[in-house]
């Protein structure tokens, strides 16, 4: 629910930030120079031309650097992909205490009910969304309320077991498992299931000399994601990486070309 609220509230300031400068500029047409700020408003009033001008470029590249500071701002699941990219993957029966990655088996201890298709489950990552359609009938979609919900598990290889404390979990790059739609609203459920081959990054600790994962608490990370897809991202990600360097040069061009 924090990440609905924090988007709230950009779009909030943002519509805030419009609404005051549009009354502004409604109130200095009427008062003129009974306003504050009224020499900066009337040069802009007298050379709307050149404003309007340096406004076609500058907008632009505001609307970028805005993009680019919401991507690149921190959160769980880019602390764990980054994270999990530098660290060595131990094996559970040697893992050191501190902040480690395991892979292996999940193998679950208690199980949960999914709220979507009601299946036995470790834990899930839930929904919904409001869906609305425009005149021409296509859907868009609104998530309203989210939650993820995790028993204590367990994790083996070939070398022993785990258990792990899942309080502050992130389900990172894993599919759909489940999607209903009805009564306006869509439903979707994200499943972790007893037997699936996962990656996880946390930190080891133990407790009475029998060891566990927990979340770690100086990175704030405690991320699972699947073995298979993380290769896959691994592979994919310093392409990603380069396409982004090489947008953020033509884009400067650009702005550069049209400033002369």
């Amino acid at each position: 629910m924090g990440v609905k609220k924090e988007r709230s509230y950009i779009a909030y300031s943002i519509l805030g930030i419009i609404a005051a400068g549009f009354i502004y500029f409604i109130l200095w047409i009427i008062f003129k120079d009974k306003m504050p700020l009224h020499e900066y408003a009337s040069e802009i009033s007298n050379n709307y031309d050149s404003y309007a001008e340096k406004a076609i470029v500058f907008f632009p590249l505001l609307f970028f650097v805005f993009i680019f500071i919401i991507l690149m701002k921190p959160n769980a699941a880019k602390r764990f992909l980054r994270l999990q990219s530098s660290l060595p993957t131990s094996k559970i029966h040697s893992v050191a205490k501190g902040l480690a990655e395991i892979e292996g088996t999940l193998v679950m201890k208690t199980p949960l009910f999914s709220p979507v298709n009601n299946e036995a489950c470790i834990g899930y990552y839930y929904t919904i969304e409001d869906i609305d359609r425009d005149s021409d009938g296509k859907e868009s979609y609104r998530t309203i309320h989210r939650e993820t919900k995790c028993n204590i598990f367990q994790m083996k290889d070939d070398t022993g077991t785990i258990e792990v404390e899942p309080e502050g979990i992130e389900l990172v790059l894993l599919e759909e498992t489940n999607i209903s739609s009805h009564s306006g609203k869509r439903y979707k459920e994200t499943l972790l299931k007893d037997g699936q081959k996962m990656l996880l990054v946390g930190y080891a600790d133990s407790r009475n000399g029998i060891p566990f994962m927990r979340k770690d608490e100086h990175y704030k990370v405690l991320g699972i994601t699947s073995s298979s897809g993380i290769t896959v991202w691994n592979k994919y990600q310093p392409l990603l990486r380069s396409f982004m360097f090489t947008c953020s040069i033509i884009l400067l061009i650009i702005i550069y070309i049209l400033t002369q």
